[in-house]
């Protein structure tokens, strides 16, 4: 899994310099996808996806959440009635699609996420926001090298994307 770093430029000037000195360290244009409120400048930096702007990955989220969550509420109807009618097998089915639907929820919840309704207020100011997809074991270079050389850059945090999707969703 990739990690997709967010920093906050106050200018589309400080955002291409960052932008630049990433693409210096060998950080591909397409791991990196910028974004702003409509009328802001963003020519000469990479262009986010329209799933991107949309937010889809708190869509899908909260989608998987509540599809898991039903299946757990239906397994616990079942096992409440499994016991009334005294069906031991069907309730331990229950028990273990309960199990399952639990382990998986709290996986995905220790997983870090950051959702873009975050950043309506720094969009409000005409702030820029970078999104940089990095393996897990570049985070920490990618951090110094955009705080090094880009002091007015604001980390805001760090969620997770399959591999797969970070450089089109």
């Amino acid at each position: 899994m990739y990690r997709r770093l967010f920093f906050l430029f106050p200018d589309a000037a400080d955002a291409k310099k960052a932008v630049q000195d990433l693409i210096e360290e060998n950080i591909s244009i397409k791991q990196m996808h910028s974004l702003s409120k409509p009328g802001v400048n963003l020519e000469g930096l990479p262009v986010s996806a329209p799933n991107q702007r949309r937010d889809m990955h708190t869509t899908i989220e909260n989608s998987l959440w509540n599809f898991n969550l039903g299946i757990f509420f239906i397994a616990l109807f079942v096992l409440v009635m499994a016991f009334i009618a005294a069906n031991y097998f069907l309730a331990a089915i229950s028990l273990l699609v309960m199990a399952a639907t639990y382990t998986i929820g709290y996986y995905y919840l220790t997983k870090p996420t950051i959702h873009l309704s975050g950043f309506h207020a720094a969009f409000q100011h005409n702030e820029i926001l970078l999104m940089v997809d990095v393996p897990k074991d570049q985070v920490a270079f990618i951090e110094h090298i955009v705080h090094n050389k880009n002091p007015s850059a604001s980390e805001e945090g760090i969620s997770w994307t399959p591999s797969d999707m970070s450089m089109n969703v």
